[in-house]
């Protein structure tokens, strides 16, 4: 195959892949999307991180024969 017919066919594919996410799109405002919902697992994640490592600093300060 040239890169021609090889570059048509990647153009074809990419457009009936964008027209189906159209398609299968929730109406605006039908619930949180999911870079709405993967920021809030981030922040969280981020919290529960420097919580625990605020956690073990103090036990290191308190005891340092801890690792």
């Amino acid at each position: 195959m040239n890169s021609y017919a090889a570059e048509q066919i990647a153009k074809q594919r990419a457009a009936e892949v964008r027209a189906e996410g159209a398609r299968s799109r929730p109406a605006y405002g039908a619930g949180p999307s999911i870079r709405n919902l993967t920021g809030w697992a981030l922040v969280q994640i981020g919290l529960a991180l420097v919580t625990s490592s605020a956690r073990h600093q103090h036990a290191t300060a308190m005891n340092p024969e801890l690792p």
